[in-house]
């Protein structure tokens, strides 16, 4: 007898549980993550960046950023999707043409220098009007610190 009780609580909770995710999230939080969907959609990220740490002109470390590029409104995606070769090229110059590390940690990125950076590259490769935001997704040092 217990045993066919805890063989019913444990079915009807899973009937319950399989009815209460086949409902779905609540309207609120559907709306948040289809904006955040669309959002995401609109962008080319762009992992993965290795970004020298030099002092006193010596290589010091790496840090490794991962940088999300979001594609401005009323421009085609798909044709600036295109130009993703473009983009990952200018974003590797720049981490090799500024020092965007924390001159006080070199285990640390400089993220304002670095989203200016970035942006100022962004532009170039794609065009001002294509640009919406840069923000930088991830960053890790090479020598096991990270953000």
């Amino acid at each position: 007898m217990k045993r066919s009780a805890v063989l019913m609580a444990v079915v009807g909770s899973a009937v319950l549980a399989s009815l209460a995710y086949a409902s779905g999230p609540p309207a609120e939080e559907k709306a948040k993550g289809e904006a955040a969907a669309e959002l995401s959609s609109r962008s080319m990220d762009v992992p993965y960046l290795a970004v020298p740490v030099v002092r006193n002109e010596m290589l010091v470390n790496y840090l490794f950023v991962s940088v999300r590029v979001e594609i401005a409104q009323g421009v085609d995606l798909w044709r600036t999707r295109e130009q993703a070769h473009f983009l990952r090229d200018a974003l590797v110059r720049a981490s090799h043409a500024t020092d965007l590390s924390d001159p006080d940690d070199t285990n640390l990125l400089n993220e304002s220098r670095a989203i200016e950076a970035y942006r100022a590259a962004a532009i170039q490769a794609l065009g001002e009007r294509a640009i919406g935001g840069v923000t930088i997704v991830a960053s890790y040092s090479s020598q096991g610190s990270g953000i």
